[in-house]
């Protein structure tokens, strides 16, 4: 994420996507929301937008948001510390609030979406990997257990259900809930796993147009939720 910023290595597909998104709904003085941004990538990205884009970005790792508001300090762009499963109250509420590629990372989803909801006024966009069936998966960059034969070193890839999703959702409230397709330049992300394959575990290569992460299909979606 450092290095995207930096522009030492491109920039992600899924942030491509995000600013053709973004374009279609965006208004001038919309305010703008990114959790699980890291350190900045996704605003670089939304930067050919607006150069003064009114965004506010929060990560949950200390490094990240202290690397980006020294960065983007000549931005007025502010980036906070903060926890998806208990955003801080006097955030306020945004026009628009996305969140990719960290919903399949966490424990479960339901606290994390009911708090992107209840910070989006217009719509919340979220990349996350969705199927016809819930696939619930730890990736282990060890094989190492504790007592109770629980890993000790992962990662969730978890894989919800459409449906499970859409009924989530409503429970929260009148939502309308559309899905994008992924779009993505197989080449590009093909070269980065030949880039990377040996310094980081399951890095995505893409193969017959599916995306491999390890042993896993990932099937990356857009979730665009809006009130009716």
């Amino acid at each position: 994420t450092y290095k995207r910023v930096t522009g030492e290595l491109p920039e992600m597909e899924s942030a491509k996507q995000l600013v053709n998104i973004v374009r279609n709904i965006y208004i001038p003085e919309m305010k703008i929301l990114d959790v699980g941004g890291a350190a900045g990538h996704y605003y670089k990205s939304l930067l050919k937008i607006n150069h003064d884009i009114e965004y506010l970005g929060i990560d949950a790792t200390m490094p990240y948001i202290e690397f980006a508001n020294n960065y983007f300090k000549k931005q007025k762009v502010k980036f906070l510390v903060g926890d998806i499963f208990d955003l801080p109250d006097e955030l306020g509420r945004f026009d628009i609030v996305f969140c990719c590629n960290l919903i399949l990372h966490l424990p479960d989803f339901r606290v994390p979406i009911k708090n992107l909801l209840g910070v989006t006024k217009k719509y919340c966009f979220i990349r996350t990997l969705v199927s016809d069936r819930t696939h619930l998966s730890k990736f282990l960059y060890t094989d190492d257990f504790d007592e109770n034969n629980n890993p000790i070193n992962f990662v969730y890839q978890n894989t919800y259900s459409i449906d499970l999703l859409k009924r989530f959702i409503d429970s929260v409230g009148d939502y309308y809930v559309e899905l994008i397709d992924d779009v993505f330049d197989a080449e590009n992300v093909n070269k980065e796993f030949v880039s990377f394959q040996n310094e980081q575990s399951a890095v995505t290569r893409v193969v017959d147009n599916y995306q491999i992460a390890g042993s896993k299909v990932f099937e990356w979606k857009w979730l665009k939720i809006y009130p009716k």
